[in-house]
């Protein structure tokens, strides 16, 4: 029944595919077409709620000597949808001669008479004009034409509306006028058609009116699956790929459709499974490894202590461009991961094996073999790593950026010095508790490895000030500095340290119990960015060592915490000078035994947003005239 152009957007309905032309000069009568008609449908593009189109008839009266006459018929209806509500506000308009709402009729032998009519049923009053335009008519059967676009579109021919029946108009019935022409309702059926359809129009807005939301257009339910379906897949994956574990498992439950790209691999890029750690167990790991394969590249087991050395073989043998790869405080893993890992692996560029206690310098030697491209590793608390692993590892992982061995008891000066010789671009070294690191091997880190941003050698007594010595000589990049339990270092390398390395950040110089106000003076005015600085059981440090801090360049808009646990020689008046400090946002004031508590309301006053940490014993131990000034904390004095 339907014929349709594809490129034009045509279709046309009817019996021939020509336009009919009726013609009568001087008695004679001809029809170029015979009686026919044609329906012509322009498809609006996606998104668009109008459609249009025209139609046009030709009749012949078949008696010879007659008038001939030539009429166009066109019917257009533009259908508002409102976002609220979707209801439909069509209207019906029968124009004349391709729009310009004029009919002619012209015969050798009655003369001419012309008449327009203009039919418009909403619900107010018809209105009649008339124009002398050529312009070829658009108009549309809303209901009909809105079916064929939504099947193009949607995939789903079902109407809105019912369509609107063919508009047939006898032109006996219509009773001309050199102004206007009227419908007769007292002739055929066809001649009650703009009554019957302003009717259904109007019970039609009032059913939208009272139709749910949901009912319209195709029906919410089925229009937001549509919507869906029509978007492209590339765009519901990229969207799913920066959704979390919990979100992705969601989105597979709303549809098929989405289960299969909520699932898919190219979804999970990155997963973080530490907060199912308990549920966590080698078959999840297996599957997950089965389903994402290549696309993983950074996963992290983080406390997954149920996964084992066979859930991570699976996991190498199908991940083999995972990249970042997190399983600290797995305690199953052994050498045998790792070994895994590096066979299949070789895009490892950062691996954490934070408090993996099984793993021995095996671990070390295969990654250094298999992960050329490794940049980061954490092996702390590992106990069983010495300086045999470290010595492997650098060799082979020379783009190293990144070691923290902390509490590794085995690691000594000659493993820190494969790392200065062997990997030039470490930044980030975590030495904390390796008690047997000496002077001689930082100094040669210093020496080599100019980049070094953050260092940690807590706990390592037996470093001196030599060390920060070569660290201000060398190491102006440096921003963290934690020397906490050096209790050899003095004054004199921290005066160095403020006349150099002008980007400090963070220094922890707890239980530095050498230093004395001189030591904040230097950093006050040599280390403007200071942000975090520690100065908790520095016993020597008094009031004026504070106010040297806050008249730094530091201290006004940059200094956010200060911690001065059991400084004893604290007193209100280092909470006045701290007023200065706008930025200051928290304070540790634990057994400070001469703050009162009337100066941390002061403080308060002038800092609002400040949290002070601070704790007062029921009762204040007498003073210490002479001898060592013992310590008092909170365990003491409730115990």
């Amino acid at each position: 029944m339907f014929a349709s152009n594809a490129e034009t957007g045509v279709m046309e309905v009817g019996g021939t595919s020509g336009t009919s032309n009726n013609s009568n000069n001087g008695g004679s009568g001809s029809n170029s077409g015979g009686a026919g008609g044609s329906i012509e449908l322009l498809c609006p593009p996606s998104g668009s709620s109008s459609i249009s189109g025209s139609a046009s008839f030709s009749s012949n009266s078949g008696a010879s000597g007659s008038s001939s006459q030539t009429h166009s018929t066109a019917v257009s209806s533009a259908t508002d949808r409102s976002n609220n509500n979707g209801n439909h506000n069509p209207s019906l308009q029968l124009n004349g001669n391709g729009g310009s709402n004029t009919r002619q009729h012209s015969s050798s032998s009655s003369g001419s008479n012309s008449s327009s009519s203009n039919i418009s049923p909403p619900p107010s009053s018809s209105s009649i004009s008339s124009s002398n335009n050529n312009n070829h008519s658009s108009n549309i059967i809303s209901g009909f034409c809105s079916t064929i676009w939504r099947s193009a579109t949607f995939g789903s021919a079902t109407p809105v509306i019912n369509p609107l029946p063919a508009v047939l108009i006898n032109p006996k019935s219509m009773e001309s006028s050199s102004d206007s022409c009227s419908l007769s309702s007292s002739t055929t059926p066809e001649v009650c058609l703009a009554d019957q359809q302003r009717k259904n129009m109007t019970d039609s807005a009032q059913e939208d009116q009272t139709e749910d939301q949901s009912q319209t257009f195709l029906g919410a339910t089925e229009l937001d699956d549509e919507i869906i379906k029509q978007l492209p897949k590339e765009v519901l994956l990229r969207v799913f790929s920066y959704l979390d574990v919990v979100s992705l498992c969601r989105c597979a439950q709303v549809c098929k459709y989405w289960n299969v790209l909520a699932l898919d691999g190219s979804s999970w890029q990155k997963i973080n499974l530490f907060d199912f750690q308990r549920d966590i167990e080698g078959p999840v790991i297996e599957n997950i490894s089965q389903r994402c394969r290549g696309f993983l590249k950074s996963l992290s087991l983080r406390g997954c202590q149920s996964v084992g050395d066979q859930s991570v073989r699976t996991l190498a043998n199908h991940c083999h461009n995972i990249e970042h790869l997190d399983l600290s405080d797995c305690k199953k893993i052994t050498d045998i991961s790792t070994q895994s890992i590096s066979r299949y692996c070789s895009k490892l560029t950062a691996i954490n094996l934070h408090s993996c206690s099984n793993i021995t310098d095996n671990s070390l030697k295969y990654l250094s073999d298999g992960c050329p491209n490794l940049m980061e590793i954490n092996v702390s608390w590992c106990h069983l790593i010495s300086e045999n692993g470290v010595e492997a590892l650098a060799r082979g992982c020379v783009k190293l950026r990144k070691f923290s061995s902390k509490g590794c008891k085995q690691i000594n000066d000659n493993a820190i010095m494969c790392l200065a010789k062997y990997c030039p671009d470490l930044m980030v070294l975590n030495l904390h508790s390796c008690e047997t690191i000496t002077d001689s091997s930082i100094r040669q880190l210093a020496a080599n490895c100019h980049k070094l941003q953050k260092l940690c050698v807590s706990k390592c007594a037996d470093l001196t000030d030599l060390t920060l010595l070569s660290l201000s000589q060398h190491n102006q990049l440096l921003n963290t500095l934690e020397v906490s339990g050096c209790r050899n270092f003095t004054d004199i390398g921290f005066q160095a340290l403020g006349r150099n390395c002008k980007y400090l950040e963070r220094m922890d110089l707890e239980e530095c119990s050498q230093i004395t106000d001189l030591t904040l003076a230097h950093l006050a005015t040599g280390c403007p960015s200071l942000e975090k600085l520690t100065l908790s059981h520095c016993e020597l440090i008094t009031d004026d060592g504070i106010r040297h801090l806050t008249t730094g360049s530091c201290a006004a808009e940059i200094l956010s915490v200060l911690e001065l646990d059991n400084c004893p020689l604290i007193t209100d008046r280092t909470l006045e000078h701290l007023v200065s400090c706008h930025n200051l946002q928290r304070i540790e004031l634990f057994d400070c035994q001469l703050i009162t508590r009337t100066a941390i309301r002061k403080l308060k006053n002038h800092l609002p947003n400040i949290k002070v940490h601070a704790y007062f014993a029921p009762g204040t131990p007498p003073a210490v005239t002479s001898g060592h000034r013992p310590r008092y904390c909170r365990c003491c004095e409730i115990l």
